[in-house]
């Protein structure tokens, strides 16, 4: 054999035993890389709202009610001490401001009184749905007052009470029910302070009114039912 011949049958064998790793090597498969479609959830359907009870009455409307009486049979003017009270029509709505810190149901006023010697003065009243929220709105500006003016129990007072003056005015904090009571003293000129005068003649006019601005609520809301 010459050494051509030879030569091409290692080449060929070569070849076989390459085409065979190959072959042997080749992937069965090919990766298939394509994402799998996710699937769409299903809506959730949205509860719809219960809607009230048909006799359902709001206790804020109810409040709101009590408050706007009340308001309308404040006394004016009111004699109280050694001055004569009227109401001040020109501070905020006619007189009348919210109170601040007092949220629905609950509704609370500032109303206010001035005198022609210049003494300055306002009755607040806030109404709640329930004596807790009374209790601690009397806490709240307790904590509150208390940092401008010695607070003291007055035993001639329904309680509980808290009355006292300092640089900052005079007040006077009363919890009655599910009502808060505050009278506000910012200016007196006379010689002594008018806090217990004032305070006796609102605690008078709020038992004295009591009824006729509670049942005008409850009135209101039995014709509405």
């Amino acid at each position: 054999m010459t050494a051509k011949p030879l030569q091409r049958s290692r080449l060929f064998l070569l070849a076989l035993v390459a085409m065979l790793v190959l072959t042997a090597c080749r992937p069965e498969d090919t990766l298939d890389i394509t994402p799998s479609p996710t699937p769409t959830p299903e809506p959730t359907a949205t509860p719809s709202p219960t809607p009230p009870p048909a006799d359902f009455v709001d206790p804020y409307d109810v409040n709101l009610e009590i408050m706007e009486r009340l308001i309308a049979l404040l006394p004016n003017p009111l004699p109280a001490g050694e001055e004569e009270w009227k109401r001040n029509l020109e501070v905020g709505n006619e007189g009348v401001k919210n109170i601040r810190g007092i949220r629905r149901p609950a509704v609370g006023r500032e109303n206010y009184y001035y005198t022609q010697q210049g003494s300055r003065m306002s009755l607040n009243f806030a109404v709640f749905p329930d004596e807790t929220g009374a209790i601690a709105e009397f806490e709240r500006k307790q904590e509150l007052r208390s940092s401008l003016v010695n607070l003291e129990e007055e035993d001639s007072f329904p309680k509980p009470n808290l009355i006292g003056s300092g640089l900052y005015g005079s007040f006077g904090l009363f919890q009655i029910d599910n009502y808060f009571i505050e009278v506000f003293v910012e200016i007196f000129t006379t010689s002594t302070s008018p806090m217990v005068p004032l305070s006796t003649e609102t605690l008078k006019f709020f038992e004295r009114n009591r009824s006729e601005f509670e049942g005008s609520a409850s009135g209101q809301a039995e014709e509405d039912g």
